[in-house]
């Protein structure tokens, strides 16, 4: 496949998501959806500008990359970094803890929250 373009658009979501039981309950707003279709006419654009017609482009599967602010942290869990709605023994080190959707790659922010938890354990 070497003459694919990839061109993959990120973008922070309104905090509009629930858990119910063992699901994760998220779909896209209307404004996530506007900002989406804008993001995709952006990109066709560019693909366009470096040689590659409408026809020739296509899209790939939605998904998402960071859970940003399903279960963030309250201010009285700031110095355990353990969300006290969890069991005792249960902790989580990952983008879940985050205060939202950061819209922007948080893996250094979220390697820097596992060692610290990591280190707490």
């Amino acid at each position: 496949m070497k003459d694919i373009v990839t061109v993959m658009i990120k973008l922070a979501d309104e905090e509009n998501s629930s858990i119910e039981g063992k699901k994760i309950l998220k779909t896209m707003s209307s404004r996530d959806q506007e900002n989406m279709a804008k993001a995709i006419a952006q990109c066709g654009t560019i693909l366009e500008r470096i040689g590659i017609p409408a026809s020739k482009q296509f899209l790939s599967t939605l998904n998402a990359g960071h859970t940003g602010g399903m279960l963030p942290l309250s201010a009285a869990d700031k110095d355990t970094l353990h969300p006290s709605v969890l069991p005792d023994n249960l902790y989580v080190a990952d983008g879940t803890i985050l205060p939202g959707s950061m819209g922007n790659p948080p893996i250094l922010t979220i390697m820097t929250l596992a060692k610290k938890i990591a280190g707490l354990l």
